[in-house]
């Protein structure tokens, strides 16, 4: 039986599209290390992340984390946070104020994991 062809890939993004993409066998191992939560915990600050002075920065408090994936209590939320930051996978920056949430460098270099953002300019 022969199978349907590939879909095309598509090349330009729509405002607002980000694409997560895992280079395996690097993603793998950073997903065998810190598990699927922590993973699931990553990628909604990468969706939420823009690029601030050539960094990659996300602004989330834990629980926008937790009511956003929806699975995971705001404490366990917290501890894949703190588990990402001992990891040297995201750094957090100081306040800006006390109403305003954590704002946090993601550092993807290592877990074989990158982010790619629609041209706002479009």
């Amino acid at each position: 039986m022969a199978r349907p062809p590939a879909p095309e890939p598509t090349t330009a993004l729509a405002p607002g599209e980000v694409v997560i993409e895992h280079r395996y066998p690097e993603a793998h191992a950073f997903l065998s290390e810190h598990g699927p939560d922590a993973l699931a915990v990553l990628h909604v600050l990468a969706v939420r992340a823009e690029v601030i002075d050539g960094r990659l920065v996300a602004r989330a408090s834990t629980r926008g984390v937790a009511e956003q994936l929806g699975f995971l209590s705001k404490d366990s939320a917290h501890r894949r946070l703190r588990q990402l930051r001992r990891a040297g996978v995201l750094d957090a920056l100081p306040s800006t104020g006390p109403m305003d949430p954590p704002s946090y460098v993601l550092h993807l270099d290592a877990t074989g994991i990158s982010v790619t953002r629609a041209d706002p300019s479009r």
